[in-house]
């Protein structure tokens, strides 16, 4: 019967263990992107000072006819932009962080906006269409020798426009003067499906030095977590259920407690048969096992 209690108990860890292990998967695969902690070559970066804020960048006019027409963006580094109830025409859909509003530019140097379309973000499928991601992505621009004052890339995606797949690419850049978080960037180029920015702010000079060894737990370290937890869950099911179902008290408790309580002296007695082996020495049946 106590058989019978450990394995119920041991399924039951195991259902939980089974989900602690999914979930630790599931996170492996597709890792949130944390804004507040950025770590490229060693440094961090943290840009949460960019996180409330939805910057307008205007673009350079181009000539049209009868009117001439102005690509301005609508972006977020940290996260999709707002949309406000009841102003879904106004805005680019849900999910969108770097919107692309195609303006009319009249010859009184009005505008008025013609087009909204996401250049970046992440959106649910839809008719047919798969979903898409964001897939956010920190990167050094170019190697030299003090990387702590090298630019740095966040690469955005996840829209589409007339079938070619769109991105936009921030280049942050250290500069220790500007400190005003509600300046915008500046738009560099957006051709190629590829909307390219700069941003100079204190906000994008690294934050500390990061040590390898604090970047946070190995693999091998989640594994030994794991089991740990695995270990524990299973002793605390199998004993609350001896207790329960058999009324065991005091190490009775303990799942497979005989096993346990042998189980130093079994090492000792394998350990000596080894050394014995490994020596050349023979104990005879002294000390070993008679069969009956």
């Amino acid at each position: 019967m106590i058989r019978l209690a450990t394995r119920r108990g041991a399924f039951a860890a195991f259902t939980i263990l089974a989900s602690l292990l999914a979930t630790t998967m599931a996170q492996g695969e597709t890792p949130a992107f944390n804004y507040e902690n950025i770590v490229i070559d060693g440094h961090t970066y943290n840009i949460s000072a960019f996180n409330e804020t939805a910057y307008t960048v205007a673009g350079q006019v181009r000539t049209g006819h009868p009117n001439n027409y102005r690509y301005d963006y609508t972006l977020n580094p940290c996260k999709a932009l707002a949309v406000p109830e009841g102003q879904d025409k106004t805005h680019c859909v849900a999910g969108t962080w770097v919107c692309q509003d195609v303006k009319v530019v009249y010859e009184n140097g009005t505008t008025t906006t013609f087009l909204l379309q996401p250049i970046a973000g992440s959106f649910p499928a839809k008719d047919g269409a798969p979903a898409r991601d964001v897939a956010a992505l920190a990167s050094r621009v170019t190697t030299q020798e003090d990387t702590s004052q090298a630019p740095w890339n966040l690469t955005l995606k996840g829209g589409v426009i007339d079938g070619q797949e769109q991105s936009a690419v921030i280049t942050f850049v250290c500069d220790e003067t500007a400190t005003d978080a509600t300046v915008a960037p500046t738009l560099d180029s957006d051709s190629g499906g590829v909307a390219r920015f700069t941003w100079k702010s204190s906000h994008a000079c690294p934050k500390q030095i990061q040590n390898p060894h604090d970047e946070g737990m190995s693999g091998f370290g989640i594994f030994m977590t794991v089991l740990l937890v695995f270990g524990f869950l299973y002793m605390s099911l199998g004993a609350f259920y001896n207790h329960q179902k058999f009324g065991a008290r005091g190490l009775d408790m303990i799942p497979h407690f005989e096993f346990l309580k042998d189980f130093p002296y079994l090492v000792i007695d394998v350990s000596r048969h080894v050394w014995d082996a490994v020596t050349g020495r023979s104990r005879g049946n002294r000390g070993g096992y008679v069969s009956v």
